[in-house]
């Protein structure tokens, strides 16, 4: 039984929703949408916002760890490994234009988890030599929340299935509508931003998207 005594590697083993959040436009929507999201037991929580300047983002960061602390919900934070260890975070997302994994390790230590954005098959075998806990494999479908020039799409989940040794989640663009695509290409994990964040219902759409899960199982 996964708990918040368990070692955040083995949480992440064992997780398969993962949902992005911004700072949302102010502290008490933050609150809202976080305590929501760990009363109905997202996995992972990541928190991305390129709008805040470093103090409110780290602010940000406390209250998720605040809000987390005791739960099962591991909290990661992208691009900032000085801030995940100001905030408390169990790890950091980089892309492959930030810190290498072993710049991160050095600045997280051996304990914290690291994640990598991957865009192709030679990104995902590069990202497990340097050391990654876990890959994100996109961008899926175009996303509301962040532009790419390109996207890797559904080809690329099914060349990337077969390839991960540690886990992987499908990222970029997901959706209700779309979720079985993913599953169909052979993941079972998956990043959701806005569709789970912008949703009226967000602990609902939680539901939802583990339904569509457990139903690949």
């Amino acid at each position: 039984m996964i708990s918040a005594d368990t070692p955040p590697l083995t949480r992440l083993i064992h997780s398969r929703l993962y949902v992005l959040v911004d700072g949302r436009n102010n502290e008490a929507q933050f609150r809202d949408l976080v305590s929501k999201l760990v009363e109905a037991k997202v996995d992972v929580l990541q928190l991305r916002d390129k709008r805040l300047e470093d103090r409110e983002l780290l602010d940000r960061g406390r209250i998720l760890r605040q809000l987390t602390r005791g739960t099962a919900t591991l909290f990661i934070m992208n691009d900032r490994p000085d801030l995940a260890i100001l905030a408390d975070a169990d790890g950091v997302h980089v892309g492959q234009e930030e810190l290498s994994v072993q710049d991160v390790r050095q600045i997280l230590g051996p304990d914290r988890l690291i994640g990598v954005s991957t865009h192709s098959v030679t990104q995902v075998r590069q990202a497990m030599a340097d050391g990654a806990d876990y890959i994100g494999c996109g961008p899926t479908f175009p996303s509301t929340t962040k532009a790419f020039p390109q996207y890797a799409g559904l080809a690329f989940l099914k060349q990337a299935a077969d390839q991960t040794a540690v886990p992987a989640y499908a990222i970029g663009g997901i959706s209700l509508a779309n979720v079985s695509q993913v599953i169909e290409c052979g993941f079972r994990r998956i990043a959701v931003g806005a569709a789970i964040v912008e949703s009226a219902d967000p602990a609902g759409a939680v539901d939802m998207f583990r339904a569509a899960l457990a139903a690949s199982s």
